[in-house]
């Protein structure tokens, strides 16, 4: 009994000594991004695998609607025709490349604080490729980060995702229909999205089939 009183009390001084100092570190959830048109963030994409640096790609809101937050994405060299993307109000994927995703695919689910954890289940859905799968999503934030990328230094809150996938209809068997993919996230709440993604892709039997990054080099908020 002696001991349990020591170490309540212990505990009591302990949580009044630290008090101010938790209150000084606490931070409030992060809020959904309130993208605007005229927003632009540029990323320099890496293949980590091979180790070399890819396209300077920018990308910039041209409208919000009810269907989502619709993107233009350039290379910065201008060495191809812009191309098309659509993410949710929370800056969720709907449509990316030839993947549209049902319901949006849950990198983020706001208001974001460190601990929070979701599930999800998503389709995606490549008409060009004839395949469809679907996914199983765990999201968690792990905590603020200090992260330095080509655009400065940042707080950041941290974000995991892991995702198993699987084919769905004919073909869903095949060795290319099955896998998992992480990404590791650093969302920045004043600037309405990441400034860091890192993406592993693993397949069925657990060999890397693509480790990417991408890190923010510049953004724009409009006027």
């Amino acid at each position: 009994m002696r001991t349990s009183i020591t170490l309540k009390s212990c505990v009591a001084v302990c949580l009044v000594l630290a008090g101010p100092f938790a209150l000084a570190e606490a931070r409030a959830p992060a809020p959904a991004p309130t993208p605007t048109v005229g927003d632009s963030w540029t990323y320099q994409y890496s293949d980590v695998r091979k180790g070399l640096k890819g396209n300077l790609n920018r990308i910039e809101v041209t409208s919000i609607d009810n269907a989502g937050v619709h993107v233009d994405v350039r290379r910065a060299d201008g060495g191809a025709p812009p191309t098309q993307q659509l993410f949710s109000t929370e800056m969720n994927p709907i449509d990316r490349g030839a993947m549209h995703f049902t319901p949006s695919f849950a990198r983020f689910a706001f208001p974001l604080a460190p601990g929070k954890e979701w599930l999800s289940d998503v389709v995606g859905d490549n008409q060009k490729l004839g395949k469809q799968l679907r996914y199983t999503i765990k999201g968690k934030v792990l905590d603020w980060e200090k992260i330095k990328v080509p655009a400065g230094e940042f707080d950041a809150l941290k974000v995991v995702i892991d995702a198993r996938y699987r084919g769905e209809g004919a073909g869903a068997a095949d060795s290319d229909g099955n896998g998992q993919l992480t990404e590791t996230i650093w969302f920045v709440p004043e600037l309405n999205n990441f400034v860091k993604l890192d993406y592993l892709e693993t397949d069925k039997q657990g060999r890397i089939a693509n480790r990417d990054s991408w890190e923010l080099t510049s953004y724009a908020r409009a006027k």
